[in-house]
């Protein structure tokens, strides 16, 4: 049975404009947080320390949100998560000293870790077992296109609405757009009434102990990998860029808009190295998603070629390492198996911010991302000689599978 196109999926198709929803305000955020933060007298040591505890707040939520999600339900904790991710960014805009900036840092971090993964556990496990790869492969690629094309349209919006209000409304516009999504979850998406019978804590063991084992170990080297490569991009590209052109917002909003759509074009590129074992390709292209960041720092290509080019692996090793998840998850605990790595690429995104503030403020921005850029070179590396050992790390977990009930229910 072939795949049906995206007119004939509504729920695909509900998913797919939720997401770019949520990352048209989510990017809002994105463009312009640490120019405002830099703007509101924050020191790079502090500015690296700040983003680092909040992820950290994140890092505390994600097992147990992942974990309340299959047992309460993946709707009602993408509701929740939403209204304080929006509640977050309304204070983080509205703020103008140092402690309800931190605040609203906090709800962003809490907000996001619970609204994580659920809109793809919801469509996922709704999925029967005919085809059901290529149809994860097409969830995940769809998904991430979604998300990288709202990252366009926030980009974009920020380029237009710079001309004529200050970088702080944009975040709290991006708020209440979140707090209007949560407002319409249980519209787009049908129920997931949860698995009532089990407790949260043993959904929490069960599914570390899955992620912990060695079938897991190249996957959660990839995380790491991308999570460095990743974070080392977003917390130097807007000193990079107020360093070479100035700290004019609606150049920010420009270059998040180029940057943007070479995410869609990388996610889009997948289409074509997706059906092929991600295990080869997610490591190769995860080792190469600094070495722009650095050539640039180094003065060796222009600063917005090696920008766009990072985001453009960014987003094709971004789909490869979405559907190895997916289709190594258990449907009885997709959501905390996917919080499970979301903490591993946490710990690594913290770290990272973290170091960045340090050595900038000690080494300057050249030597500070040729070490992080080796760092995840390295662990890239490791993934791909992992992945030729452990030969289980391509296949599906036992439970993946769902139950005949539920082909019968979602034909």
């Amino acid at each position: 049975m072939t795949v049906a196109p995206l007119r004939e999926s509504p729920l695909l198709l509900r998913f797919s404009l939720f997401v770019l929803a949520a990352a048209i305000a989510d990017f809002l955020f994105g463009a312009v947080f640490i120019t405002v933060l830099m703007g509101r007298g924050v020191d790079p040591w502090l500015l690296g320390t700040v983003l680092a505890a909040a992820n950290l707040v994140g890092l505390v939520i994600e097992a147990p949100s992942g974990a309340l999600g299959d047992r309460y339900g993946h709707r009602r904790l993408m509701v929740v998560g939403l209204t304080l991710w929006g509640a977050g960014f309304v204070v983080f805009g509205l703020a103008d000293t140092f402690a309800p900036t931190a605040l609203g840092l906090g709800l962003w971090a809490v907000g996001y870790h619970l609204y994580s993964g659920t809109p793809t556990a919801l469509v996922v496990n709704r999925i029967g077992s005919r085809d059901r790869a290529a149809r994860i492969a097409r969830t995940v690629r769809y998904g991430q296109v979604a998300g990288r094309s709202g990252g366009v349209l926030g980009a974009a919006s920020v380029m237009v609405a710079g001309a004529w209000m200050p970088a702080d409304p944009l975040v709290a516009a991006g708020g209440v757009l979140l707090v209007l999504l949560a407002a319409l979850g249980p519209v787009c998406f049908p129920p997931s009434p949860g698995q009532p019978g089990r407790r949260v804590l043993a959904i929490v063991v069960e599914s570390a102990s899955l992620v912990a084992g060695a079938r897991f170990l190249p996957l959660v080297a990839l995380v790491a990998s991308m999570a460095v490569g990743t974070a080392l991009l977003v917390v130097s590209w807007q000193p990079m860029l107020v360093a070479a052109y100035g700290d004019d917002v609606r150049l920010n909003g420009l270059m998040l808009l180029v940057m943007t759509a070479a995410l869609v074009a990388g996610a889009l590129c997948a289409r074509f190295a997706d059906r092929r074992d991600p295990r080869r390709w997610g490591p190769a292209f995860a080792a190469l998603v600094g070495a722009p960041v650095v050539l640039a720092a180094h003065g060796s290509v222009p600063l917005p070629v090696g920008l766009v080019a990072s985001e453009l692996l960014i987003g094709l090793t971004g789909v490869l390492m979405g559907v190895w998840q997916q289709t190594m998850f258990t449907d009885a605990n997709r959501n905390t198996m996917f919080s499970m790595l979301a903490m591993v690429g946490g710990v690594f995104v913290a770290a990272t911010t973290l170091s960045f503030g340090w050595m900038w403020e000690l080494f300057g921005m050249v030597r500070t991302t040729t070490v992080l850029a080796s760092v995840g070179v390295l662990l890239a590396g490791a993934s791909a000689v992992l992945a030729r050992f452990v030969p289980e790390s391509a296949g599906p977990a036992e439970g993946s599978e769902p139950a005949p009930e539920a082909e019968e229910r979602n034909g």
